[in-house]
C-alpha cells in the first residue's frame, strides 16, 4: 500500500535564527546609533541563507513523496528508492502523534536523509503497518522519546 509522507526539513528553526539574528543586529545599530558595514553585510549574508531556506522548503512542500508497503514483499519502497529487509539493521521511531521514522542500514554509521520521513496521514495506518512489516521480517525497532499509545500495533 502507498502511504504520502514529508521530509523533515528544520526550516522553521532556520527562518527563526535568521530572524533573531536580524533583530540583534537592528539593535547593535540602533543602541550605538553608528552604522556598521560590518553587519551590512551579515545582513546580507542572512537574507541569502533565508531565501535558499526558503526555496529548499517550497521543493520539500511541493515534491509530492510516498512510502510504498507491501504485505506480502520484504521491500519497502521510498519514493522510488527500493530498500530490503536484510539490508535494515533498525527502524528508528521519534516522537509521538507525528512520529519520525528513519532506516539504519547495516554498515553504515548513520542513517541517510532519504530513508528519514514521516507519514502524513492523520489515522496512522502508516505507522502501523510499517511496525507490523518490521516485526514479520524481524527488524529491530527502536523507539527514542516518549511514544503515544497510537505506535503499539
Amino acid at each position: 500500500m502507498n502511504y504520502p509522507i514529508k521530509y523533515a526539513t528544520r526550516m522553521k528553526e532556520v527562518i527563526f535564527l535568521s530572524l533573531l539574528f536580524s533583530i540583534v543586529m537592528f539593535q547593535i545599530g540602533v543602541w550605538t546609533q553608528q552604522s556598521y558595514p560590518v553587519l551590512f553585510y551579515a545582513q546580507m549574508i542572512v537574507n541569502v541563507v533565508l531565501v535558499i531556506a526558503l526555496v529548499i522548503e517550497m521543493y520539500a512542500r511541493l515534491v509530492k513523496r510516498g512510502v510504498e508497503i507491501q504485505s506480502d514483499s520484504d521491500t519497502i519502497r521510498i519514493h522510488g528508492e527500493t530498500i530490503r529487509a536484510e539490508e535494515v539493521e533498525a527502524i528508528r521511531v521519534s516522537g509521538c502523534l507525528s512520529a519520525s521514522f528513519s532506516f539504519k542500514l547495516k554498515g553504515k554509521k548513520s542513517p541517510r536523509v532519504a530513508s528519514s520521513f514521516k507519514f502524513m496521514d492523520a489515522n496512522c495506518e502508516g505507522i502501523r503497518e510499517i511496525i507490523r512489516w518490521a516485526e514479520r521480517h524481524n527488524v529491530e525497532v527502536i523507539k527514542i522519546g516518549p511514544q503515544s499509545s497510537m505506535i503499539n500495533v
